[in-house]
């Protein structure tokens, strides 16, 4: 019986053991499992925002067009039946491009020709019947009116015979001729496109700050990189009214006559001179994150950091001025930014 208990006595203590191990074990597996997070700094560069000037001269781009544009159309129907343009051709203000049938407007006229030409004789026998005592000066009167109501038909025709050639309506270059000789036209058939680009235009989209900025009649300068030398521009029009993205257009009108021409439809930037600057605090462009309207920075506390939103004024290719958010002095992140979220550790590079 005594060796029956002690045997059972150290298969407990054996089981016990075999317990203990396979615990101690679980517990190192449990904790390989989940291994403590070592911290660690990031390794970025830092500048100190301060007060700085502007310069608020800006350049935006746009595309030229022309000056004038027009699509030639007829103002009456009939058959084409002469066609003097083709697409290249200089024309002159007022130039016949095109003339339509008038063999109908011209029977109207020589028949209308003829009736006053009766009238104006049965006008000079009333004139001579009335001094006879043959005739009443009423019957003379009815003659006039009638001679008056064909006078005025007549010019109804020669209008519709004028209408039926199609005239330039400025000097410019054909392009875009779309009909043939022969073709039946309507009213506002377009028989071709009339540019002129002796003068161009380039519209672009200022914003409420710059449209401020900018004059009437302000010269500006224009470059593209078709051009060897920049041409020189003015302000020919600031709208009133800003679109639905809070921009207004602003025209932009130069001379483009000289040897070194463009065409339109070329982008080109304009450059907007400003005779005054502006003072503000200033940090590199580097430290933005995000875009210039909606900017943050990362600002450095300590060993710590803290994304900000800023408010940026004037924007140039290397430094923002920034309006609201930051102090000067304050030390904001300018690389390294990729790797940092709201309350990273840092360690500033020198």
């Amino acid at each position: 019986m005594k060796k029956k208990i002690i045997t059972m006595s150290i298969c407990l203590l054996i089981v016990a053991g075999i317990g203990v191990v396979l615990a101690n074990n679980k517990a190192k597996i449990d904790a390989a499992a989940r291994p403590v997070k070592e911290k660690r700094s990031v390794p970025v560069k830092v500048t100190v925002a301060k007060e700085d000037s502007f310069n608020t001269s800006f350049t935006i781009n746009g595309s030229t067009v022309p000056a004038k544009e027009v699509k030639v159309a007829s103002e009456v129907q009939g058959k084409l039946v002469g066609l003097y343009i083709e697409n290249g051709d200089q024309v002159r203000a007022g130039q016949v491009i095109a003339t339509l049938d008038a063999s109908v407007y011209s029977v109207q006229l020589a028949s209308i020709d003829a009736s006053i030409a009766k009238a104006r004789l049965d006008l000079a026998r009333y004139v001579k019947l009335i001094e006879m005592g043959g005739a009443t000066p009423m019957q003379a009167e009815s003659v006039q009116l009638q001679i008056n109501s064909l006078v005025a038909e007549k010019k109804q025709v020669l209008e519709q015979i004028d209408h039926m050639q199609i005239r330039a309506p400025f000097s410019g270059k054909i392009e875009n001729v779309s009909v043939e000789l022969g073709s039946f036209v309507t009213f506002g058939t377009v028989l071709g496109q009339l540019i002129d680009n002796s003068s161009l235009k380039i519209n672009v989209y200022l914003s409420e700050r710059e449209a401020f900025k900018v004059k009437l009649n302000q010269p500006v300068t224009i470059s593209s990189a078709v051009l060897v030398q920049p041409k020189t521009g003015r302000i020919s029009m600031i709208s009133d009214k800003a679109d639905a993205s809070g921009k207004f257009l602003t025209e932009v009108s130069f001379l483009n006559n000289d040897k070194e021409k463009l065409k339109a439809g070329i982008i080109a930037d304009v450059h907007f001179n400003a005779e005054e600057s502006e003072t503000g605090l200033s940090v590199p462009v580097a430290a933005l994150v995000g875009s210039a309207k909606d900017a943050k920075v990362y600002v450095a506390d300590g060993n710590k950091v803290s994304l900000r939103n800023i408010r940026t004024g004037v924007v140039t290719a290397t430094k923002v001025q920034v309006t609201e958010g930051l102090r000067a002095g304050e030390q904001v992140v300018v690389s390294g930014q990729l790797n940092l979220e709201n309350g990273t550790e840092i360690s500033i590079n020198k």
